[in-house]
């Protein structure tokens, strides 16, 4: 348990140096030095190993202090086209469009000046494109900053593998090949040449099936498929996990055993250096990584004849990859494969005996035992898995699979024979690919078994539903789980006798319990009550428009939304309410998709009171969705002059258009603005108008004054007029933008045109909330 309570420290001091970067290096390096003073004169025991977990604590925010935060190659990022020379570090990632290749930067040339230049680039390239690692290639194309999405942002992604920039739209020469590491080139070559038996032995999708399960490559597999094992739960049965590699291992030993009955050492030795060639042959991501150092530690176990304690296995293992890579903490792979392995090592066992005990009152012995032993691995597995995973899966995904334990209860009997045989069969291939044939004609039957049962369940309407958890939640869940695992563990004298007292008086903890419940959620609606202030929201919606407003007496207005619906989702519902579903005004400012294509899944969520519109047509695909979902709710089509009024004494007024546009309109021009007034202080929110429309709302002698500009257009070059600025006299101007746009926004004379003013800009700050009580303006950021 020590090396447990070590890693917790070690942990929690890489998460809070990451959430508070203003503390410097010194700070962690003293804490270290007083830490390590205090634990050397330590004489209690308990005292000693509190300052050792404190220690590692110090130790862990100071490793993540090294975690590189940019690359000297991301300085050119969005400043045009340029050429680099570099050469590819890891083996291309094929996919049906392009190719992706890892360029470890050597020079760059802008300008026509050539310079020296280090860092990785992610360069896309074409398709057909035969660029193998080792090559050194000069590539010409615009160096951008990787992008964020609706719930997936591909920069932190790549951020932790250390690449800050990517290149498309790309020209590529090979200069060089060859180069590189000799071993790994030659066993990527030898890797490329299994899946070729594999694509020819097998049909599709089994193939490409079997290529994920064992060659860890699943970009053959169709998007169609993949989503089906992701709706029933499956999505383990593709990628390369614990349960794969620990067969594996087994297979490996036993045949090593069997080879040198007598040489223990030496057969564990070979076996471990298999796991690592494997490991690194199927791309050693950190699922892998960490399946493949679990399953050598019990390999090492085995031969001092000592049974592994897996919570501490775990905790060495999480401490050796955040050391060697701190972000490996953020990986959502690592996180799914730990919490998996942690729910079989604190759930496995309980739920066996458990499960044994409910086959004997169920069945006579002589049924129960084979029943038992048939059904005992793939239920007991799943459901200790399951219950790790799923909390992690409805952060991420907001996806809660209702048929994953009868799809796994299904498909898991069969796993293990389907890599074995399939493993087989590849090795056989080498040499005698006739008979190997046979092999993978049998795999073929278990492959298509476990597709079709995937497929089946798929289809089922009620496969899956959308459930999405905060992230506290889902923090206080594995909080109560891994302190209620430590206690257990550790069985404190405090916690035994409240145990002993909770099982004696039932009846009134249960009451006391649900008082508690009812006085907390009594406090969350209390705290939740409108303050008397109004509130704005720039949301962090990337290259898009979306406003959310609370007003003074808890009104609530949404301003388009953007095109990301669990990004919104997740702005809306951390503002409002829990209890609150309905939006009493929704305002789509143009027919847009790209700003109102999340609209589609609040109007699922949330009723709303009225839908105002600028009154223009739109009959592409993705709108008429967004058209769908405002036609059960009262609509109406506003032009300048229209204004709403609040009792609170909000102040709404609509300034832009001056008359309702056709279907030839731009939409730009005529985009909705409005002006949101409280007391001395007003909002103006201009969406993508134009610089026509911006000179139409001069010539109507309309008064356009704010305290709060949001700039149109998030900046982009021309979007601003000078004579529309100069006659709002903002205080505040605020941008909506994304870091990775490609547009180059905002523009840097925009930004010259408003430098006068304080301004905000959600790609460097996040959401940006705003608040007034009418004569006073405050301003923070909630990135």
């Amino acid at each position: 348990m020590r090396l447990v309570y070590l890693t917790l420290g070690w942990v929690t001091g890489i998460v809070i140096a990451s959430m508070f970067s203003a503390l410097v290096p010194l700070f962690w390096v003293v804490l270290l030095a007083i830490t390590a003073f205090v634990s050397v004169l330590s004489r209690d025991t308990r005292y000693f190993w509190g300052m050792l977990t404190l220690f590692a604590f110090a130790f862990g925010g100071y490793r993540f202090g090294f975690v590189p935060q940019t690359s000297d190659i991301a300085q050119y990022n969005d400043l045009g086209a340029a050429t680099v020379t570099g050469q590819v570090v890891q083996a291309p990632d094929r996919r049906d469009d392009r190719v992706q290749v890892r360029l470890s930067t050597e020079t760059i040339q802008v300008g026509g000046t050539v310079r020296e230049t280090s860092g990785l680039v992610l360069v896309n390239i074409a398709r057909l494109s035969d660029i193998r690692y080792g090559d050194t290639l000069q590539v010409t194309g615009e160096l951008t900053i990787p992008g964020v999405y609706d719930t997936f942002s591909y920069a932190d992604y790549l951020a932790r593998e250390g690449v800050f920039t990517i290149m498309d739209n790309t020209s590529v020469e090979v200069i060089a090949t060859d180069g590189g590491n000799v071993f790994f080139r030659e066993l990527l070559a030898f890797k490329d040449r299994l899946q070729l038996r594999i694509d020819r032995a097998l049909p599709d999708p089994e193939a490409a099936l079997l290529t994920g399960i064992l060659l860890g490559d699943e970009r053959g597999i169709d998007p169609q498929l993949s989503d089906d094992f992701s709706r029933v739960g499956a999505s383990h049965v593709i990628a390369i996990s614990g349960f794969n590699m620990a067969i594996i291992a087994g297979l490996v030993m036993n045949a090593l055993k069997g080879i040198m009955p007598n040489r223990g050492w030496t057969a564990a030795t070979l076996g471990i250096s298999v796991l690592i060639v494997y490991t690194i042959l199927v791309g050693a991501n950190a699922a892998v990584v960490r399946a493949a150092f679990m399953s050598s530690l019990l390999v090492v176990a085995d031969q001092f004849n000592r049974r592994t304690y897996v919570p501490a296995s775990l905790a060495l293992t999480a401490v050796v990859m955040s050391f060697l890579n701190p972000l490996v903490l953020w990986d959502i792979s690592f996180q799914l494969s730990f919490f998996a392995v942690l729910g079989l090592a604190l759930f496995a066992d309980p739920f066996t005996r458990n499960f044994d005990n409910l086959m004997a009152g169920l069945f006579p012995e002589p049924i129960a035992r084979p029943l038992g032993n048939f059904l005992r691995e793939p239920i007991v597995i799943s459901l200790a898995a399951l219950i790790m995973t799923l909390p992690l899966t409805m952060l991420y995904f907001g996806r809660l699979s209702l048929v994953s334990l009868l799809v796994n209860l299904l498909i898991v009997p069969v796993q293990a024979a389907l890599l074995f045989c399939g493993g087989i069969a590849l090795i056989i291939a080498i040499a005698l690919p006739q008979l190997a044939q046979i092999l993978f004609w049998l795999d073929l039957l278990l492959l298509r078994w476990t597709i079709t049962v995937v497929r089946y369940f798929a289809e089922l309407p009620f496969a899956d539903i959308e459930l999405r958890l905060s992230f506290f939640t889902v923090f206080a869940f594995f909080s109560a789980i891994i302190g209620g695992a430590i206690v257990n563990a550790t069985r404190p004298p405090i916690a035994v006798r409240f145990a002993r007292f909770l099982r004696q008086n039932i009846v009134i903890n249960t009451a006391v319990s649900v008082g508690v419940g009812l006085i907390l959620l009594c406090g969350i609606i209390w705290s939740s009550r409108p303050d008397g202030n109004l509130h704005v929201w720039f949301l962090d919606a990337g290259h898009s428009n979306a406003v959310f407003i609370e007003t003074p007496s808890g009104a609530q207005i949404l301003v388009d939304g953007g095109r990301f619906p669990s990004r919104l989702l997740t702005g809306i519902g951390d503002r409002m309410p829990f209890y609150d579903r309905e939006i009493e005004l929704v305002i789509i400012t143009h027919p847009d998709e790209f700003d109102t294509g999340a609209l589609e899944a609040v109007l699922r969520r949330y009723d709303a009171g009225l839908v105002l519109l600028n009154g223009a047509e739109n009959l592409s695909e993705g709108y008429q969705v967004v058209e769908d979902a405002i036609a059960p709710f009262d609509t109406l089509a506003v032009t300048a002059g229209y204004t709403v009024t609040l009792s609170d004494g909000t102040l709404l007024e609509i300034l832009h258009p001056q008359t309702t546009p056709d279907i030839t309109s731009d939409l730009g021009d005529n985009a909705l603005v409005l002006r949101l007034s409280y007391g001395n202080t007003s909002f103006l929110l201009t969406s993508d108008v134009t610089q026509a429309g911006q000179f139409a709302m001069l010539d109507s002698n309309q008064y356009l004054g704010a305290t709060v500009l949001q700039i149109p257009q998030h900046g982009t070059a021309r979007s601003l007029s000078s004579d529309f600025l100069a006659s709002v006299n903002p205080q505040v101007t605020i941008i909506q933008y994304d870091e990775a746009n490609r547009r180059g926004d905002p523009d840097i004379n925009v930004l010259s045109q408003v430098e006068d003013t304080q301004l905000f800009t959600t790609g460097e700050n996040g959401t940006l909330h705003l608040w007034t009580d009418g004569t006073t303006l405050w301003a923070v950021s909630q990135d």
